[in-house]
């Protein structure tokens, strides 16, 4: 595209050569730090130790190794100590009980759904609740009511 201005005649795409420039340009860096990640990747940092320890643990000693002999008797020890700890001293029984409140007895009797045999009204949400397996006079819960107090009996 052409356009006239001041006797000069100029092109659109003296504008995007820069950005032109820039994009045949990117790729170099794009290139050269993937290159980079790949042989970073392949690099052991820290090259076995040939004079080290195994496993982590050192040798032991000469005359430091226990025989299996030695190994049951100090094996023997350990659990009559850890035996006479348990059964010498037992925790002495609580002075005041604390007794758990009586079982109430005044629940709350769900209404039956008209036309639905077997579903009932949660009292305390009114939702229905399916008892269609459970006997009348069994305490229940709804399953899907959050406060686990709300206890009623079927009809």
């Amino acid at each position: 595209m052409l356009k006239h201005y001041g006797g000069t005649a100029k092109c659109g795409f003296s504008r995007l050569q820069p950005f032109l420039l820039i994009m045949k340009n990117k790729h170099i860096p794009l290139l050269l730090s993937l290159i980079a990640a790949l042989m970073s990747s392949c690099y052991y940092p820290y090259p076995p130790n040939a004079n080290g320890t195994r496993g982590g643990y050192p040798d032991p000693a000469p005359g430091q190794d226990i025989t299996s002999g030695q190994q049951s008797d100090v094996r023997d020890a350990r659990n009559g100590i850890i035996g006479d700890e348990g059964n010498g001293n037992p925790a002495p029984d609580p002075q005041n009980p604390v007794s758990e409140p009586p079982p109430r007895q005044d629940y709350r009797v769900a209404v039956p759904i008209p036309g639905k045999e077997g579903f009932v009204f949660n009292p305390f949400t009114n939702d229905p609740v399916d008892v269609r397996a459970i006997p009348s006079g069994t305490l229940v819960r709804d399953p899907n009511d959050p406060d686990p107090d709300h206890k009623f009996r079927v009809p």
